[in-house]
C-alpha cells in the first residue's frame, strides 16, 4: 500500500481515534491465533464496517481498513520515536507492536526494522528457550508480511533482508530453517502474489547457500517442486533461474538430472507452443552449458526452428532467433574455452 494518503482519508483523520485503532491493528501482532502464517489484506473502501471497527478477522485471515491503519501507523510512529529517543521508559513489547504495525503500512521503513534487530539483539540474555521463542516469533511476523496480499510487502528488500540477517541465529540457537518448507510456502507464495519476484527468488538462493551441501533427496525434493512451479508459471523468468542453480548444484551428484529436466521442459514447449523470452532464457541456458550434451543442443535448435515456422507473431520469432543466437555463441565458448558465460535475469 502506498504512504501517499487520498484526500478522503486525510478528511477522516481529523474526526477519528487513533489510539482506538493501533490497539486494533497491534494486536493483531501480540497474539496470532494458532499455526498458520497470518493473511493480512488492506480492506477497500467498498467493505462497509461498523463505527470504531478497524479489522476484521477470520482465523488466520485478516483484513484492516486503509484508514485506521493510517491512525494506528501515527500512533506507532510516536512510540517508536519515544523508545529511541529515550524520553519514555517503554517496554520491549511496546515497540515491537508499534514496528509491527509501521511495517504493515510501511515495508520499507528502515528505523523500524533496524529497532526490531536490536531488541532481539538485546534479549539474547533472556535464555535459550525463551530467546529461541523470540526468534520463531520474529520469522513467523515476517513470513505473515512476506506472502500476504500487499503488493510492497512481497517484494520488499528491507524485509527479506531482515529475514536473512534472522535465519543465521537460528543456526546458532540449534533451530531448524526447513529449506524445502520455506521454499514452498513463502517463495513460492510471494513469487505468485508479485510475478517476477527477485527478491523472493534471491532469498530461495540465500536458503540454498544457508543449507550447504544439501543432500541428493533433499535437491531432489527441491527440484520436483520449483520445476513443477515453473511449468505452472511458465512466464516468470526468476522461477526459471533458480531452476538452472538447482541444475547446476545437481549435476555433480546426478549428471542425467539436467538432461531429464531439458527433455520435460522441451516437451512442455512443444506441446502447449510456448515461446515467451523466459522459457527460451532457460532453455537456451542450459543448452549452452556443460550441463548437457550434443543430443540436446540439436534437440534444441530443432525444436526452436519448428515453433519459428509455425509461428504467426512476429514476436515470438524473435525470442527463437535470439535464443538460437545466444545458445550458438555461448555453446562455442563452453567448448573451446575455460571460461564461461551464463545468463542472468533481464
Amino acid at each position: 500500500m502506498s504512504r501517499a494518503l487520498e484526500t478522503e482519508v486525510k478528511k477522516s483523520l481529523a474526526s477519528a481515534n487513533p489510539a482506538e485503532a493501533y490497539d486494533q491493528i497491534s494486536r493483531i501482532f501480540l497474539s496470532p491465533p494458532g499455526d498458520a502464517l497470518l493473511e493480512l489484506e488492506i480492506l477497500a473502501k467498498s467493505v462497509p464496517l461498523p463505527e470504531g471497527c478497524h479489522v476484521l478477522q477470520d482465523g488466520h485471515c485478516v483484513g484492516v481498513s486503509k484508514l485506521g491503519l493510517v491512525q494506528a501507523f501515527l500512533v506507532a510512529r510516536k512510540i517508536l520515536h519515544s523508545h529511541r529517543g529515550g524520553s519514555e521508559q517503554r517496554p520491549d513489547q511496546e515497540a515491537l507492536a508499534a514496528t509491527a504495525v509501521i511495517l504493515l503500512m510501511d515495508p520499507e521503513h528502515l528505523t523500524a526494522a533496524n529497532t526490531r534487530k536490536r531488541l532481539l539483539q538485546g534479549q539474547r540474555t533472556l535464555g535459550d528457550s525463551s530467546f529461541s521463542a523470540r526468534l520463531l516469533a520474529e520469522k513467523f511476523f515476517l513470513d505473515s508480511l512476506l506472502t500476504s496480499r500487499l503488493h510492497r510487502h512481497t517484494k520488499s528488500p528491507t524485509l527479506w533482508g531482515h529475514l536473512q540477517w534472522l535465519l543465521p541465529l537460528f543456526k546458532s540457537y540449534g533451530l531448524p530453517v526447513d529449506i524445502q518448507d520455506d521454499i514452498n510456502k513463502i517463495v513460492f507464495t510471494a513469487g505468485e502474489r508479485h510475478p517476477r519476484n527477485y527478491y523472493a527468488w534471491n532469498h530461495a538462493r540465500y536458503l540454498l547457500k544457508l543449507h550447504g551441501q544439501p543432500d541428493t533427496s533433499t535437491l531432489q525434493g527441491l527440484l520436483d517442486s520449483v520445476r513443477t512451479w515453473c511449468f505452472q508459471h511458465h512466464t516468470d523468468i526468476s522461477g526459471w533461474t533458480f531452476l538452472y542453480v538447482l541444475l547446476s548444484v545437481t549435476a555433480p551428484l546426478d549428471t542425467a538430472c539436467p538432461r531429464s529436466v531439458f527433455s520435460q521442459v522441451t516437451k512442455l514447449a512443444k506441446s502447449l507452443q510456448l515461446t515467451n523470452e523466459s522459457v527460451w532464457v532457460f532453455l537456451r541456458t542450459l543448452t549452452a552449458s556443460s550441463l548437457v550434451g550434443e543430443e540436446e543442443y540439436l534437440e534444441f535448435f530443432a525444436l526452436a526452428e519448428d515453433l519459428a515456422e509455425t509461428s504467426t507473431e512476429l514476436e515470438a520469432r524473435s525470442v527463437l532467433l535470439s535464443a538460437r543466437r545466444w545458445c550458438e555463441t555461448y555453446r562455442s565458448i563452453v567448448e573451446t574455452g575455460p571460461s564461461r558465460t551464463t545468463s542472468s535475469e533481464p
